[in-house]
């Protein structure tokens, strides 16, 4: 750590002030041809009890020197890195501020070209995430827990691009004079910005929508009006937004490759890579669009429960568009995954984690568990509260929260009770049965039919729970009857009317209970191994990733049911191809399709991966080879990945 004397102005102090947002006067030149972002200032706030001896502020690593200056009190400045890489400046005072006393920081840096979550520039695209890296300086709140939070602000944002560029910037009033253009907002936001060459079509809704494109392939009006049917219906949930427009924002295909980014939300817009663009995934917008409330509205106050009040809380406003605009999908979503978006964000994802060693309670997700957890375990457990608390008694209590918290955040016990209020009793023992230990309920049960009762026995394995479930029971004639039971103990036993010859009973058909299911059981502890791999992918350790993938292809996979041979390869093509070596990713996409078990949910994609590096080293022959097979695949698999339309247009 090195430590700095700043020299800071002492202005009067004022009398006591309400904390207000801060406000930014900003300036950013960017320039992505020669890896400039540019960016100067001021940024302006009245001092709260929370910040009366000490002020922090983040900025990402500059590739040159950052001038910052502080007026308005006297005192020291240190720096440190948190976690996601980025400078922290602190300041400590010599003397305690009074609240109400007015802080000025300047600032001037070039943030350059390096690549950060949510942050990457290339020669003809920028994406500069508020959520994932300080690109401009961000406030830091301190909370309870003793953490602390970027802290929104309003203010101006100036951005000028070269010509042929247009900057974008979701929920702000703008106008631009030639190449640069202005943002105003007067509702306190995390700013994101992004840079490309966009063209911007509209449609009319309740609010404007605009699709902000870098093609002309999108059909403009059936997104915007899907995104609005989803957002309208999410409101009837979730409650009101305070947003002048809503924007869609593209961004290249090849930057999601590159950055494992599938999407993203902002405050009154969502960032979609070119491909999702083009076909309409249910599961995918309503999971962005969630994020309007659960991490954009609504901010965490503190680090426990963070994931589980935004990541978590988006899956399963998702969840809720699915059951609403596509229902015939839902059993497969909390399953298998939804088609066309993210497999293990399911029911069977969370099993695989399990099964590979990764685990942790969802009050205290780490790392990169916040998605993969909170979107497999995290949004099923939300579901099933939503079920015992009522669906309206519990998404009143989501539209309470956003009314109540919407300004200053909310902490986990305070989401959890405000749930409990709405449902009119205590739930700690939903909340410490399903947030604060890991695992999921299993449980064996047996049957007899007696005349006119069925007399079911449920046994518990490992963790106690108590659990509603349904029960399905068939008769010998094909009628089906649903009935309800209770689990309270590690044995439970149930004696339920019938009427006929009963040939199956089936406890929670629907996996409406995240739960060790005979099915999924084997398919989970099978793809451990990829699952492990598929971790380090995401936790950007691609060398690690391949050494991995490649041991236990070393090692080998008896009695291969269920592809993972065949996903491991793919894995290492994802990496290769990555890593710019298009020749060896081939390779191992190649010998996955030599695999005698292929996933089907991964095999249309093998063949397209392969016909876009083909193409790059112009490969005719196999291009064309890989282009007919991924159409086949894709038809065979229910046409789930739409290859037709994406052969299209590579072929063009």
């Amino acid at each position: 750590m090195r430590r700095l004397i700043a020299l800071l102005y002492l202005l009067s102090p004022l009398t006591l002030f309400a904390w207000q947002k801060p406000d930014y006067q900003l300036q950013v030149t960017a320039d992505p041809q020669h890896k400039s972002f540019a960016v100067k200032g001021t940024l302006t706030f009245e001092s709260s009890p929370a910040f009366a001896d000490s002020v922090a502020i983040t900025i990402s690593k500059a590739k040159g020197p950052v001038n910052i200056q502080l007026k308005g009190a006297v005192g020291s400045m240190d720096t440190s890195l948190n976690a996601s890489g980025d400078v922290v400046y602190r300041w400590r005072f010599k003397h305690s501020l009074q609240s109400g006393t007015r802080l000025t920081f300047s600032y001037a840096y070039d943030r350059g070209d390096a690549p950060a979550f949510q942050y990457y520039m290339d020669s003809s695209f920028c994406m500069a995430g508020g959520y994932g890296a300080s690109w401009y300086p961000q406030l830091l709140s301190p909370a309870a827990d003793g953490t602390d939070d970027p802290t929104r602000g309003t203010g101006t944002i100036r951005v000028t691009v070269p010509v042929g560029m247009m900057p974008v910037m979701a929920s702000s009033k703008v106008s631009n004079n030639n190449s640069t253009y202005e943002f105003q907002y007067t509702q306190p936001d995390i700013f994101s910005l992004y840079i490309g060459r966009y063209s911007r079509s509209e449609y009319q809704s309740k609010i404007p929508f605009y699709v902000y494109s870098l093609n002309n392939t999108s059909n403009h009006d059936d997104i915007c009006r899907k995104a609005a049917a989803v957002l309208d219906y999410l409101t009837t949930k979730f409650g009101p937004l305070d947003i002048p427009n809503f924007s869609v924002i593209e961004f290249p295909d090849v930057v999601s490759e590159n950055t494992g980014i599938g999407g993203a939300s902002i405050l009154g817009g969502v960032v979609m890579p070119a491909s999702a663009l083009r076909d309409f995934n249910y599961a995918l917008f309503g999971h962005e669009i969630g994020h309007q409330w659960w991490g954009n509205k609504v901010l965490s106050n503190g680090s426990a429960g963070a994931d589980m009040m935004s990541e978590a809380m988006a899956q399963y406003g998702s969840l809720q568009v699915v059951m609403q605009f596509d229902s015939a999908n839902a059993l497969k979503y909390r399953t298998t995954g939804y088609p066309g978006y993210i497999s293990n964000q399911s029911g069977i994802g969370y099993l695989k984690n399990v099964a590979a060693g990764n685990d942790e309670p969802l009050t205290r997700m780490t790392g990169g568990n916040g998605h993969i957890i909170g979107d497999s375990k995290g949004f099923l457990a939300w579901e099933l509260l939503s079920n015992v608390v009522g669906k309206d008694k519990f998404h009143k209590a989501l539209q309470r929260i956003g009314e109540k918290y919407g300004k200053d955040g909310i902490s986990w016990n305070e989401f959890l009770q405000e749930i409990s209020s709405a449902h009119g009793s205590n739930l700690q023992w939903f909340y410490q049965q399903w947030f604060e230990r890991t695992g999921a309920p299993k449980w064996e049960s047996n049957w007899h039919q007696q005349e006119h009762t069925l007399h079911l026995t449920i046994n518990q394995k490992d963790s106690l729970y108590q659990l509603p479930l349904e029960v399905l029971i068939t008769y010998s004639d094909g009628t089906t009857a649903l009935q309800q039971v209770s689990l309270q103990h590690s044995q439970d036993m149930f004696m339920l009317p019938v009427n006929k010859t009963v040939t199956a009973v089936k406890v929670d058909p629907y996996f409406k209970v995240l739960h060790w299911d005979e099915m999924l059981t084997p398919m989970a502890t099978a793809q451990a191994k990829v699952i492990r791999v598929v971790n380090l992918r995401i936790q950007q350790k691609p060398a690690e990733a391949a050494a991995l993938a490649k041991s236990y292809l070393a090692e080998g996979i008896p009695d291969d049911q269920y592809g993972v041979a065949f996903s491991l390869y793919f894995h290492l093509g994802r990496i290769s191809s990555a890593s710019g070596k298009p020749a060896e990713a081939i390779g191992y996409y190649c010998q996955a399709l030599q695999c005698v078990s292929r996933p089907a949910e991964l095999l249309a994609y093998t063949y397209y991966r392969i016909a876009q590096l083909a193409a790059t080293i112009n490969d005719n022959a196999q291009f064309e080879w890989a282009c007919k097979n991924a159409v086949l695949a894709d038809e065979a698999n229910n046409k789930f990945d739409g290859m037709e339309e994406k052969v299209g247009l590579i072929r063009k």
